[in-house]
């Protein structure tokens, strides 16, 4: 969701950033600090490249060096044709830079503040509740631990601690915590969610479908070693989940609108800060702006 939500914000400003940081590159201003490349009277130097990103992650440096030195080029030539000096062109940047200082207001007003600020603990169990249909399951899930041996031994030894009360993760450290048996432990999970899809081989998915809250399998032998299962609780399709297992969706839900009222609000007060003049008696509201 979080990409999402600045698919559209990105859609506009990807090519205004571009166009701006081609602008920085070429203004002319130098710090005439050791440089990698120049262009004309234009420098690339390594702060400049590392401040700019632009080698962008996993591109080489001497690629993102080399596309520099073409933008520049390309720039200038551009420049000497007299086409940065056009109506369209001052138009264009002045929408980029309109662009961008839209976009750092929104992430200050919007997305800076921490999410535990937006949405706590709180308002996330009680927009559950408000409508836990909204949540039904698409599909079977457990809430369970297992744990996979290379030999049965073992694995009867672990399960014997759990039926005597040990609980799971003090079990599975007491076969850690065992030279001979901590080799033996080849997989283990503990109080994780699972659908049919996690959880494999289907003998294993079947053995936990079948248990009841609490309760501990017996040794299950596959091709890979033995594995013991504890189900903690167990949804079926259609059944309304855990909150654990649907928390971030409900936070994401309750994210989203609290973004969307800040920014009416935001909006709103704008319109009485500066003041909106809307005259719209003579203009066909019917129409395309582009026809």
């Amino acid at each position: 969701m979080h990409s999402l939500r600045r698919n559209s914000v990105c859609g506009f400003l990807c090519p205004a950033i571009a166009l701006i940081a081609l602008l920085h590159g070429c203004a002319g201003e130098s710090s005439r600090k050791p440089f990698i490349a120049r262009v004309g009277t234009s420098d690339l130097t390594e702060e400049d490249l590392a401040r700019d990103s632009l080698a962008g992650g996993a591109v080489p440096v001497r690629q993102a060096v080399n596309e520099w030195i073409v933008n520049e080029l390309l720039y200038l030539e551009s420049a000497r044709r007299g086409l940065t000096g056009t109506d369209l062109y001052r138009r264009q940047v002045d929408a980029a830079k309109r662009r961008l200082a839209i976009a750092a207001l929104l992430e200050q007003e919007l997305y800076a503040p921490a999410d535990s600020t937006l949405v706590n603990d709180a308002a996330i169990v009680q927009a559950f509740a408000a409508t836990p249909n909204e949540y039904a399951l698409h599909e079977d899930v457990i809430l369970a631990s297992y744990a996979l041996f290379a030999d049965r031994e073992t694995a009867n030894f672990f399960r014997s601690m759990l039926l005597r009360g040990t609980n799971w993760s003090e079990a599975t450290q007491a076969i850690l915590s065992s030279e001979k048996t901590a080799p033996l432990l080849l997989q283990s999970a503990t109080r994780q969610y699972f659908t049919q899809q996690m959880l494999y081989p289907q003998e294993l998915w079947k053995l936990a479908r079948s248990l009841g809250k609490d309760e501990v399998s017996f040794v299950l032998t596959v091709h890979s070693g033995y594995y013991v299962v504890k189900v903690y609780s167990s949804k079926r399709q259609g059944e309304i989940p855990d909150l654990d297992y649907v928390r971030n969706d409900v936070r994401e839900r309750l994210l989203i609108d609290e973004r969307r009222a800040r920014y009416e609000r935001l909006v709103a007060d704008l319109r009485v800060r500066h003041g909106v003049e809307l005259r719209m008696d003579d203009v066909d509201t019917t129409r395309s702006v582009n026809e």
